[in-house]
């Protein structure tokens, strides 16, 4: 989608900014739902005051977008022909999510609502999912577009869009979650291969291992991409994608004290990272860059377990704490060398070394 964007129109920073601000209205509606969807029961019936908060701010988005297309008409030309560099993608995700939210409407008078874990992978969600993540990545397509052929500058509207999308991520991933988890303050009690019980108390340390590994991917992947074409990533990206990730399903799941301690505790320590990220130039980490998300992923997660052991207590013992640590930071280390086998250089003229 984004290397579709190659058009002459532009929309312009400032209608990108517009955009991706009724973006936030769209992910905040979705997480809105989502929390009813956990704390209110008995929810029956399709049409709700956070379905309307979902849907308007869709008549919002379509509305916006239709005027820029509009202001962007050329006489002799047909509309199709108006639409700004990165804004086709938008289009598609409205008409998208109009079609979904139809067949959504239709899902739920036929097979009742989805209370539980089956709200998130029903089709009509994920296809509502789908086409907000293409109206969500407007900013980014819009602003890749404008830079053509030179280095891709990290616009406010395209670290936004990059927000709101892993934002989007962590809504549908919310069930292996290890902010939500907290997997290492859940006990553990080690019982021997072959034992009666040994499956069943396995299991939860076994997810709690799977939700670090997940959790760590859609951390360390949007920061990867944040040097696709660019010649370093924006001030600050660790610390708003563990915000996006860690804070916005615990609004909707529970602001749990371990919960809120361990991804303050990541917070803090991602902020930190950022200072250090910002003293190296973008040459030197884009050579050490399976090195510098290891260590990026290892800091985020002590910072998470050094959270929860103040606001709670750690419940795992030290093997296994610390191999989620060594295990998230080899994956992380993974994702960046196989980033690196793109052998495009970064557009624009060559940063000294």
């Amino acid at each position: 989608m984004v290397d579709t964007a190659a058009q002459t129109l532009r929309a312009g920073a400032r209608n990108d900014l517009v955009t991706q601000l009724l973006g936030i209205w769209l992910l905040l509606a979705v997480f809105l739902d989502g929390w009813a969807h956990l704390h209110v029961p008995g929810l029956e019936t399709f049409f709700t005051p956070w379905h309307a908060a979902l849907y308007s701010g869709l008549l919002a988005t379509a509305a916006w977008t239709a005027s820029v297309i509009w202001r962007n008409r050329q006489p002799g030309r047909p509309l199709t022909r108006s639409v700004p560099a990165g804004y086709r993608g938008t289009v598609i995700g409205l008409v998208l999510f109009a079609v979904a939210g139809v067949l959504d409407l239709a899902w739920h008078e036929i097979l009742g609502i989805e209370v539980s874990l089956d709200a998130l992978v029903s089709p009509t969600h994920l296809l509502l999912g789908f086409s907000l993540f293409l109206i969500l990545g407007t900013g980014i397509r819009s602003a890749r577009a404008a830079a053509g052929a030179e280095a891709f500058n990290w616009t406010p509207p395209a670290l936004l869009s990059l927000a709101l999308m892993t934002g989007l991520g962590a809504f549908f991933l919310i069930y292996c979650s290890a902010f939500v988890r907290t997997p290492p303050a859940v006990p553990y009690l080690q019982t021997p291969i072959g034992s009666p019980g040994h499956t069943q108390a396995e299991l939860p340390p076994a997810l709690g291992l799977a939700s670090y590994l997940v959790t760590t991917a859609l951390i360390i992947a949007p920061f990867l991409y944040t040097f696709s074409g660019a010649r370093r990533p924006p001030f600050g990206i660790a610390t708003i994608l563990v915000a996006v990730v860690a804070w916005l399903p615990l609004a909707m799941s529970g602001l749990r004290p371990a919960a809120v301690a361990g991804a303050a505790g990541a917070t803090i320590i991602a902020a930190a990272s950022d200072l250090l990220l910002a003293r190296r130039p973008g040459p030197w980490l884009r050579r050490r860059l399976p090195a510098v998300t290891a260590v990026l992923a290892a800091l985020i997660w002590t910072g998470q377990l050094a959270g929860i052991a103040l606001g709670a207590s750690i419940q795992w013992p030290v093997s296994m704490w610390l191999g989620a640590v060594v295990l998230s930071a080899g994956l992380a280390a993974a994702l960046a060398f196989l980033s690196s086998l793109n052998t495009r250089s970064v557009p624009g003229p060559a940063a000294p070394r």
